[in-house]
C-alpha cells in the first residue's frame, strides 16, 4: 500500500494539474451528454452521448492532447476500481442470478457471440469490397 502512496506522490505539479484539467475535461462530457439525453436524445444514454462527443472532439483535434492523455493513462491504470461497483451488484442479486442461471447465461453468450459475428462479418465484406475496388 505505501508503495502505491509514494508512486502517486512522484507526480510533479505540473503532471497533476494536467490530470485535474483531464479529468475536468471528461466530466464536462460526461454533464454534455446528461444534457444531451435530457434536451434532444432521450433513447441514447448520458454516457455514450458524452464519449460519442469526446470522439468527435478527438477525430477534429487529430490527436489526443498531452494534458488529456495524463490524466486518462492514471484512469486506465486504476481502471479496475471501475468494475467494483458492478461486481457488488451481481453479489447482490446472485439468487435472482442462481435462480435463472440458463437464461442468464444464454443472454450472456448471445450477447458475446452474435455482436462478434456480426462484426466479423461486417470486416469481410468491407474487406471484399475494399478488394474489388
Amino acid at each position: 500500500m505505501a508503495h502505491g502512496y509514494r508512486r502517486v506522490m512522484r507526480y510533479s505539479a505540473r503532471s497533476a494539474q494536467s490530470v485535474l484539467l483531464s479529468i475536468c475535461a471528461l466530466l464536462l462530457y460526461f454533464f454534455l451528454g446528461q444534457w444531451l439525453h435530457q434536451h434532444w436524445l432521450p433513447t441514447v444514454p448520458p454516457a455514450i452521448s458524452g464519449v460519442l462527443l469526446l470522439f468527435v472532439t478527438l477525430l477534429l483535434l487529430g490527436e489526443i492532447p498531452p494534458w488529456l492523455d495524463v490524466g486518462v493513462s492514471l484512469l486506465l491504470r486504476h481502471f479496475t476500481l471501475f468494475l467494483l461497483p458492478p461486481s457488488v451488484g451481481v453479489i447482490a442479486v446472485w439468487p435472482q442470478i442462481k435462480a435463472h442461471w440458463p437464461g442468464f447465461c444464454l443472454t450472456l453468450l448471445l450477447s458475446t457471440f452474435i455482436p462478434l459475428y456480426a462484426a466479423a462479418y461486417l470486416y469481410q465484406f468491407l474487406e471484399q469490397r475494399e478488394r474489388r475496388l
